[in-house]
């Protein structure tokens, strides 16, 4: 049986993943998964989170998809466990940049054809261009600062 702040983590995670996009039980298992000691079986989640194996099996392959869990096996088990990727939150932004980029890169391309008609919505462009470029750079600095603070404490 889960403790009510475990629930309650759970409960709130999947909201949170369900506002940024993901389902609401994607949401449950990533914060049952990041609370769990070791790795969880779809057996596990599904009775623990009382929703069908099915939903569960799709759900963690979506997680495991965007980075956030990964995939494991037990020595003489045949069935799939999932446990949180230690470089979850890396791979979170690294996600995130790559999508910037490839919406400055759109907007780059955009910018460059616009007629010169459309005054107002190009200066709209080119700012919407300068501010990816910054989020990158952020995002490049912010990388590393966290992969060094990794390294010292892993030190």
């Amino acid at each position: 049986m889960m403790h009510d702040a475990a629930r309650e983590f759970v409960e709130r995670m999947g909201m949170h993943l369900e506002a940024d996009g993901l389902s609401r039980s994607a949401g449950r298992i990533f914060g049952y998964v990041m609370l769990a000691e070791t790795a969880c079986s779809l057996d596990e989640l599904a009775e623990a989170l009382q929703v069908s194996k099915a939903s569960i099996s799709t759900n963690a392959r979506l997680l495991e998809r965007v980075g956030l869990l990964e995939r494991t096996c037990e020595p003489g088990d045949r069935r799939d466990f999932y446990r949180m990727r230690p470089d979850a939150w890396e791979r979170m932004l690294m996600m995130a940049r790559h999508r910037w980029e490839q919406l400055s890169g759109m907007l780059t391309q955009v910018e460059t054809t616009l007629p010169p008609d459309l005054a107002a919505g190009r200066a709209r462009v080119c700012e919407a261009v300068r501010f990816h470029a910054l989020l990158m750079e952020e995002a490049d600095s912010l990388l590393a600062r966290w992969r060094d603070a990794k390294l010292e404490v892993s030190a």
